[in-house]
């Protein structure tokens, strides 16, 4: 088992750093018009699609772990919602191109081959669209194994500086008109219990041992990790 089917189990919604508290505050700022068309990429149990749907935007929800799919589905009947669900992979999907205003990726990106998922995300986004993105960055420099360690065990595809992100993104025409890091954010409600937990019955034991792990980690490089919201919007090709 990995860190990713850990969350598949535990059902955890708002897994995110800052969690659904740094989501409304993102939202807030940008006091985007009723009926954006949003796609939640990496949706997970759907915490994030409901409250925007709430908000009155056109949310539709994709993520790779069938597991979490099928709870953010149930999620949807027990609340009568009108959300769409997808079962597919961000570097690939069924989408037709220049559908959405906005892209949001929660902790998403650092997990895939970015080459693949930016291209699928500019594909999807309308002509005037924009994506804002939560990821992990390096703070400070790490040795080769401390690297090796956290990419085994998290299963990121790379860990990035905020320059590094910066330079990929333009990489595929996708400029920054925003960041904020994590000393930038204010939030109220920041210690507000904000991660929900939908339990399987059927939790290896492991699950718990890896759970564990994580917080090993997260406290072994609080100095040298962080995190970074990204606003960005699409610009044609030079």
């Amino acid at each position: 088992m990995n860190y990713l089917q850990m969350l598949s189990y535990l059902g955890i919604g708002g897994a995110h750093p800052g969690g659904l508290s740094l989501t409304k505050a993102i939202f807030e700022l940008e006091n985007l018009p009723p009926f954006t068309t949003i796609l939640d990429a990496g949706c997970g149990t759907g915490q994030t699609t409901n409250f925007l749907h709430q908000l009155g935007y056109e949310v539709t929800g994709l993520d790779h772990d069938l597991r979490m799919i099928e709870t953010a589905r149930k999620r949807n009947i027990d609340q009568k919602n009108e959300i769409t669900y997808l079962h597919e992979s961000l570097s690939n999907t069924s989408i037709a191109s220049n559908v959405f205003d906005l892209i949001l990726c929660e902790s998403v990106l650092s997990f895939t081959i970015l080459k693949d998922s930016l291209y699928e995300i500019k594909r999807i986004m309308k002509e005037d669209g924009k994506m804002i993105a939560i990821e992990i960055i390096k703070n400070e420099t790490l040795t080769n194994d401390e690297e090796t360690e956290l990419l085994d065990f998290y299963g990121f595809s790379s860990i990035l500086t905020i320059e590094e992100w910066v330079t990929k993104f333009k990489e595929n025409n996708l400029y920054i008109y925003n960041t904020l890091k994590a000393a930038d954010i204010m939030i109220n409600d920041l210690h507000e219990p904000s991660t929900e937990f939908n339990l399987s019955s059927d939790i290896p034991e492991s699950t718990f041992s890896i759970l564990d792990e994580h917080e090993h980690l997260s406290n072994k490089y609080r100095d040298k990790l962080s995190y970074c919201v990204f606003f960005l919007q699409k610009t044609h090709d030079q």
